[in-house]
């Protein structure tokens, strides 16, 4: 199937993928949300959640469009299914039921599957088993008779001398916020711009053939949008545009006539409508009927209205010949195309009845009458440029790393520069200027490009909703996900790295942590537990929380658990609440009764740590029994480059981070004091803390010995401090982080190390891990 298709075509599938993903991100947590509704019986559409509804019907609806499209037809038909039941639910015909919400989830669900099938082998063709089962199921749905009186049609208005309103309940009325004018013109704004780059390279090309089909394509969608927000002059203008593509592409066009010219002209026009609007304008157009003659020049008569349909080939013809709908798409385009457009904008909740029969009595008025609601301003001060000419750019993730890598080969080269031996001795103050220079622009290059991995956590916050719904309908467990922080931005790979940690862990919260209803009202809580997930930035780390709000850890119990399978000696008396949840983590372990589809195959919080481990993220648990846990995972803000403080300690060198130093001095012998068991320990403003001789953990010949000789670093970690001693500071520099190969990396586990980086001079010197050294 893929030799079959063209780059071109090859692309246009990728685009359909990553925008289809993103819908279903947008699409799930709003469906998850109505369970919250149905949770005390069923729910009808309010003033309140109607707005969400037109937002998740309209979120299938573009899926069923691009599919169909593309012949996907097993996901344009399911999507259309799922479409119809939401429209029929939210005219108020039919309630939504919990069972509406696990199917609208399923429905998603097989989307995705319908998507990896998509993005490797270019077809949805072994998707069809599924498809008929989830389309008959939703079809089932709507067998009901309707509830209420359809809405009225515009042809039945157009029979009535008199149009009677619509009443309140008959109403179908999608509010277009500012934000979706915003949005519609920042893509329109990308659509002209392709749409001129191609009319621009047929005009050159002359009789040569064009891409004229993907033109046709794009002028298509930025004619539905404009229909969708209630541009009728440009959806009008772009509609004749359209046409006159649709006669280029079938070769059908008058001798002689250059289409490509005429039509980069109106582009212009389009534009300026589009710029009108960002400024608060209505997106008139002065002289439309003209324009609109203009393009009939270029129209042969009888072109799509049936007077000379032999002389040219039909669109459906055309779309099947190019492959580019199914029969079965057609079939359904044909029905629709025969009811009035009115009564499609209506069912579509586009329009309200009132504002129909607004357009009706208005017919013949000179100046168009937009059926949808005026749009609004976009923003005080806002300019067409800023708004209009603003485009996003998807770069493929290795190239994102390339440019990170050679930056960090960058800043080395910066070091070895300017701290190069042959310069120590010599005074050169435009050479130190320069460097000064070079030093501020090689930082603000290196912010910029982590700032492009930077995603926020919001997408993979919303995927955990659907897994708390999912987990609540298994258990029978009534829960509630409190999200929180969702906008923290972290790095692409970190994002990775902790997607299925933290599925295990709110699996695991949901299992062991909550208790089921019985339960929680026998302990005096509320039926329904809390699990609250959030995200913060705290001191160059990124922490995320799960905290849920059951039974909490069973320290018995786990200690049971690890001594019957061999973890533990003793009667483990002597550990710590923080070593008995430690355990929890280890191969195996689990403290299930019996295996289910949820948990108790002990594999989960393995996971976690490992995966935690390969981006040096760190792991907290605080429980109290009865009350509920709290897991807090501590995660490096970035993976590149950091800034840290240089010293020396005998003859070696180390890196600290210097986010986690509060301070450094040089001791008075009488705040230095010695335990009985033999620890020294420093007093810093009536405040006792470890003393920690780097020189004896990594066994190295120290420059000195008494701590009052050299320097004392307070550093600080998760509430823990450490005052490290070392023999002298060389001063602050950004640092490269490297790997360990996995031999050093265990022997650097050992010695609180973390990483390594390359000096000016070409030496390499440990980073070290604060993390570790506070807990030594």
């Amino acid at each position: 199937m893929e030799s079959q298709l063209s780059a071109d075509q090859v692309e246009i599938i990728q685009e359909f993928f990553q925008e289809c993903t993103d819908l279903l991100d947008t699409l799930e947590p709003a469906i998850v949300g109505f369970g919250e509704y149905t949770r005390h019986g069923d729910f009808s559409p309010s003033q309140e959640n109607m707005p969400i509804l037109h937002e998740v019907f309209r979120l299938f609806h573009s899926i069923k469009g691009s599919a169909g499209f593309l012949n996907f037809s097993h996901m344009a038909t399911t999507a259309h299914a799922a479409e119809n039941l939401l429209d029929k639910i939210r005219r108020g015909e039919q309630p939504m039921t919990g069972d509406h919400v696990d199917l609208f989830c399923r429905t998603c669900d097989f989307m995705r599957a319908t998507l990896d099938q998509v993005a490797t082998q270019l077809h949805d063709g072994g998707m069809a088993e599924g498809a008929a089962e989830l389309t008959a199921k939703l079809k089932s749905c709507l067998a009901s008779e309707k509830a209420a009186a359809p809405a009225p049609t515009a042809a039945s208005q157009a029979a009535s001398s008199s149009p009677t309103p619509a009443s309140p309940s008959e109403e179908l009325e999608i509010e277009v916020t500012p934000e979706m004018i915003k949005a519609f013109i920042q893509e329109a704004g990308e659509q002209l711009e392709e749409v001129e780059e191609g009319l621009l390279a047929w005009s050159h090309d002359g009789d040569q053939q064009a891409p004229i089909g993907e033109l046709f394509r794009k002028m298509h969608s930025f004619k539905g949008n404009c229909g969708f927000v209630g541009l009728a002059d440009l959806e009008r203008l772009s509609h004749r545009i359209e046409t006159v593509l649709d006669v280029a592409k079938a070769g059908a066009g008058r001798p002689k006539a250059r289409p490509a010219d005429a039509l980069l002209n109106l582009i212009d026009i389009l534009k300026n409508s589009l710029a009108d609007i960002a400024v608060g304008g209505k997106g008139k157009i002065d002289g439309l009927e003209l324009y609109l003659e203009l393009l009939d020049d270029l129209i042969p008569p009888g072109w799509g209205n049936g007077d000379d349909q032999g002389k040219k080939p039909k669109l459906g013809e055309v779309l099947l010949r190019d492959g580019l709908a199914s029969e079965e798409t057609l079939a359904e385009a044909l029905e629709i195309q025969r009811r009035p457009l009115g009564e499609i904008m209506i069912e579509m909740g586009a329009v309200s009845p009132e504002e129909v029969n607004q357009a009706l009595e208005h017919q013949k008025s000179p100046r168009p009458v937009a059926l949808g609601p005026a749009s609004p301003p976009v923003g005080a001060g806002a300019t067409p440029a800023a708004i209009a000419k603003r485009q996003d750019l998807r770069v493929d993730v290795e190239k994102i790393d390339t440019l990170i890598n050679l930056i960090g080969e960058l800043v080395i080269a910066e070091n070895m520069l300017i701290h190069s031996p042959d310069l120590a001795e010599l005074e050169l103050e435009n050479f130190t200027k320069a460097s000064q220079q070079m030093s501020k622009i090689v930082k603000e290059l290196q912010e910029v490009s982590m700032a492009i991995r930077m995603i926020p956590v919001s997408g993979l916050f919303n995927r955990m909703t659907r897994l708390v719904h999912d987990l609540s309908r298994k258990s029978g467990k009534k829960s509630e996900l409190l999200i929180a922080g969702s906008e923290t931005e972290v790095d692409k790979t970190v994002i990775e790295k902790i997607t299925d940690p933290l599925v295990h862990l709110i699996r695991n919260s949901m299992d062991h942590g909550l208790e089921s209803p019985e339960d929680r009202r026998a302990a005096g809580k509320s039926e329904t537990g809390t699990l609250r997930l959030s995200a913060s930035h705290e001191e160059g780390e990124v922490l995320i929380k799960i905290e849920d709000d059951g039974r909490g850890l069973n320290r018995e119990r786990i200690i049971k658990k690890a001594a019957e399978k061999g973890l533990l000696e003793g009667d483990g008396a002597n550990l710590s609440d923080k070593e008995v949840a430690a355990m929890i983590f280890l191969p195996g372990f689990s403290t299930a009764d019996k295996v289910t589809d949820v948990s108790g195959r002990g594999v989960g919080m393995d996971v976690v740590k490992q995966n935690l481990n390969q981006i040096n993220g760190k792991i907290d648990i605080e429980t109290t029994p009865g009350q509920g846990t709290l897991i807090t995972l501590r995660i490096p803000l970035t993976m590149a480059i950091i800034e840290g403080m240089m010293v020396r300690v005998g003859a070696s060198r180390y890196i600290i981070p210097i986010l986690a130093i509060k301070e450094s001095f040089r001791p008075e012998e009488k705040a230095i004091i010695i335990t009985p068991d033999g620890r020294e320990m420093v007093k810093v403003r009536e405040r006792l803390f470890p003393v920690l001789r780097l020189h004896r953990l990594h066994n190295i010949e120290a420059g000195r010995e008494e701590l009052c000789d050299g320097i004392l670093i307070l550093l600080e970690n998760q509430g823990r401090n450490v005052c490290l001693f070392v023999d002298e500071i060389l001063g602050q520099q950004q640092t490269v982080i490297k790997g360990l190969s996995e031999y050093i990396g265990k022997i650097g586990e050992v010695g609180c190390v973390s990483g390594c980086t390359i000096l000016g001079n070409g030496d390499v010197c440990l980073i070290l891990d604060v993390g570790n050294l506070t807990e030594v």
